[in-house]
């Protein structure tokens, strides 16, 4: 049985020949997607820290505040899919940048905790808003699996680009853990929200290019045709404990090294977000290459069994030495570099064509694991201290106990 389509990725022979294919749309898009993300690094991931410092919150009140977000985040983000589905994706993206300014100015000027947390509302809605549209219109203008497939990689090493790169810049003006920088932030989703409205076309691109109708899908008709495809939801639930266990590197890991040694958290969280994206774009250019020879499923069940190691590494780490916490870090984003891309794609190919804007709408459920992650972390990390490494641990075992249940049937419907 050939397994080509699930192993035809960014590294075949012909990569830039097939960028040269590439829509100057698509371009544009990777370009705007690494400017904003630039910025964000440059403050989000200490957006804990300034919770605790800022506003003296304690771990379960950050995890609140940040599901509350993620969950605004999975509901609206299903509306924004049916939206972008019946009337296509140019107006989903321009409320998404327009909330995205909104919601990082209202976090630079917010003077007091309720303010605050308003500016993470909003921000919830933003991200379910700009996101998964972009790919959305990745896919719409792209069409065949390779390039779709390449374009996702493109994708998630420009974020990484901009992960070594933010931070990096931020400590250079002193803006790390500065509510100052959300106003940088908020600031670059302006310019992306002009392209939209100069160069993306109203109405539903990919029934253009088709040159038919594709009729639109109402909300309980999305979820009706999702929970019916099991393989789906299986691999939608592996992307949703994939996000439980990397938002605790963000969210909860900066707290758990606060209350280690509060001094040294700011520089070694640096410290670990450049090593992070430094391994995940080295290691991500060296191994595409060797893992399109291997088949989706195995690929993702490699990934998950060293996102499992990596959480019992930093439950066995109990001080703040840079060492250690580095070596973790690599280990870590091993995983990352092959799981997180993998996830991505095995959703977009498992999406039928006639349904994709519907089926990549109903992937905002990935989301659920940015919200509940936060909570989850931050009562472990309460009640337990490390224990709640130890909690993702099993949790990167479980995706991949699911994953390997279901290989056989993944592969079938690939080929198909």
């Amino acid at each position: 049985m050939t397994t080509k389509p699930a192993a035809e990725v960014s590294a075949a022979p012909g990569l830039f020949q097939t960028l040269k294919t590439f829509p100057a749309t698509v371009y544009a898009l990777l370009f705007f997607t690494f400017i904003v993300r630039f910025s964000y690094f440059m403050a989000w991931p200490f957006i804990a820290v300034i919770m605790t410092q800022n506003y003296h919150m304690s771990p379960i009140a950050i995890g609140v505040a940040m599901t509350s977000s993620a969950l605004l985040s999975v509901a609206l983000g299903m509306y924004g899919g049916q939206i972008s589905d019946r009337l296509g994706r140019r107006i989903i993206l321009l409320l998404g940048c327009g909330f995205s300014a909104v919601g990082y100015i209202t976090l630079a000027q917010a003077t007091g905790m309720g303010l605050f947390i308003t500016g993470l509302m909003i921000i919830g809605v933003c991200f379910a808003w700009v996101d998964p549209p972009v790919r959305a219109l990745m896919s719409d203008l792209l069409g065949d699996r390779r390039r779709r497939a390449l374009a996702l990689q493109m994708r998630y090493y420009l974020i990484n680009v901009a992960a070594v790169f933010g931070p990096l810049v931020g400590i250079v003006f002193g803006l790390t853990s500065q509510k100052g920088t959300f106003l940088i932030t908020g600031l670059t989703y302006l310019p992306f929200f002009v392209y939209v409205l100069l160069f993306i076309p109203a109405g539903k691109l990919l029934a253009e290019q088709q040159g038919a109708s594709v009729p639109a899908i109402k909300l309980h008709q999305v979820m009706g045709i999702i929970a019916r495809d099991k393989i789906y939801i299986a691999a939608l639930l592996c992307s949703i404990l994939c996000s439980i266990v990397f938002i605790h590197y963000e969210a909860v890991l900066p707290q758990y090294l606060m209350l280690l040694d509060g001094n040294a958290a700011v520089k070694l969280i640096t410290l670990i977000l450049v090593t992070n994206a430094c391994t995940v774009l080295v290691f991500q250019s060296f191994i595409m290459r060797f893992l399109a020879q291997i088949n989706l499923p195995k690929r993702i069940l490699l990934g998950g069994a060293i996102f499992a190691l990596s959480q019992l590494c930093m439950f066995a780490t109990r001080s703040t030495e840079v060492w250690p916490w580095l070596t973790v870090t690599v280990v870590f984003s091993m995983g990352e570099a092959i799981l997180m891309p993998n996830l991505n794609i095995l959703l977009d190919q498992l999406a039928p064509a006639e349904h994709r804007g519907a089926y990549l709408g109903a992937s905002t459920l990935t989301t659920l694991g940015v919200a509940l992650g936060p909570l989850i972390g931050g009562v472990m990390l309460a009640r337990t201290g490390a224990g709640v490494f130890i909690s993702t641990a099993l949790l990167s075992l479980l995706l991949c106990a699911i994953i390997y249940a279901c290989r056989v049937t993944i592969l079938v419907r690939l080929q198909d």
